[in-house]
């Protein structure tokens, strides 16, 4: 428990600091940090979860982990947009190198994704359809997951999406522990994490009910009724995220999906949550409803 609590409070010292770095001086700090937490969570999904042996292959998957958060770099809605260039543009001259750009995502992973059949086929004695699935498919999802998260840090209001967010997915989850400590007595999921109860979710929904309704008078917000509405289901995803987590651990056996933090497991153990909550978050921001 010292060792959990003190890598909690040097990780949390860590973000914050980078956090701040990041909004002071350029927010490219942020965006690098994010880059390499996502090729790491890559890394720790394909090599440590799926059982890919080949270090090599895994770092490659990483690496385009790593470069998509750059090229998406907080503009996801754009850099999927995919906008039409006529031959008259290129004639022209009018394409700039901005246009190109803004299809790098797209090609990227079309190239990557293209990698990973070709490394599937090459490998069909020893990849079983699990093993395929997480090659060609998760990495995809993953970096979606970090690039919306670093959309939603960026904004101009982003210190008050991140704290939503950690609210839907931290708050909710510890006030979640807590009561399903106490009052638990239905089991939310058994086969897949027996300590979760129905009677934590609950506790868990009302904890992030109280703390939204907090950061919304606290950062002057508007959209009281719409922030508070949505706090029900962003933390049903979040629990989605965690126990889906969970789901793909106990299918192979196990426990952490890394050691790079102590007493607190890995990457992607540390943003379960997070990362299927974000590209939630950043759609109702998109549409402007919160």
């Amino acid at each position: 428990m010292k060792t959990r609590i003190i890598s909690a409070a040097v990780m949390i010292a860590f973000v914050i600091g980078v956090l701040t770095t990041g909004k002071l001086i350029n927010t490219e700090i942020i965006t690098v940090f994010i880059s390499i937490i996502c090729a790491v969570g890559v890394y720790e999904l394909l090599h440590n979860a799926a059982g890919i042996k080949s270090k090599i292959l895994s770092i490659i998957s990483s690496a385009y982990g790593g470069i998509m958060i750059f090229l998406l770099d907080g503009y996801i809605s754009e850099a999927i947009s995919f906008p039409y260039i006529s031959a008259a543009d290129i004639e022209e001259g009018s394409v700039t190198f901005y246009d190109v750009w803004q299809r790098a995502p797209l090609f990227l992973t079309i190239i990557y994704f293209l990698f990973a059949v070709a490394v599937t086929l090459y490998n069909h004695k020893e990849f079983t359809l699990d093993k395929i699935a997480v090659y060609s498919v998760f990495p995809i999802a993953v970096v979606y997951g970090f690039a919306c998260l670093d959309s939603i840090i960026i904004d101009n209001k982003g210190i008050y999406y991140l704290l939503l967010l950690v609210n839907f997915a931290s708050i909710c989850d510890t006030g979640a522990y807590f009561v399903g400590s106490f009052f638990g007595k239905t089991k939310l999921c058994p086969e897949i994490s027996p300590k979760k109860t129905v009677e934590g979710a609950l506790g868990g929904i009302v904890s992030s009910l109280i703390v939204s309704l907090i950061l919304v008078l606290s950062f002057g917000r508007g959209h009281i009724l719409a922030v508070l509405i949505l706090t029900i289901p962003m933390c049903i995803v979040g629990m989605m995220g965690d126990l889906f987590a969970s789901a793909i651990k106990r299918s192979v056996g196990l426990k952490d999906y890394g050691n790079l933090i102590p007493g607190h497991g890995g990457i992607l153990d540390r943003f379960d949550s997070m990362l299927l909550i974000a590209p939630v978050l950043y759609m109702f921001i998109e549409l402007r409803v919160i």
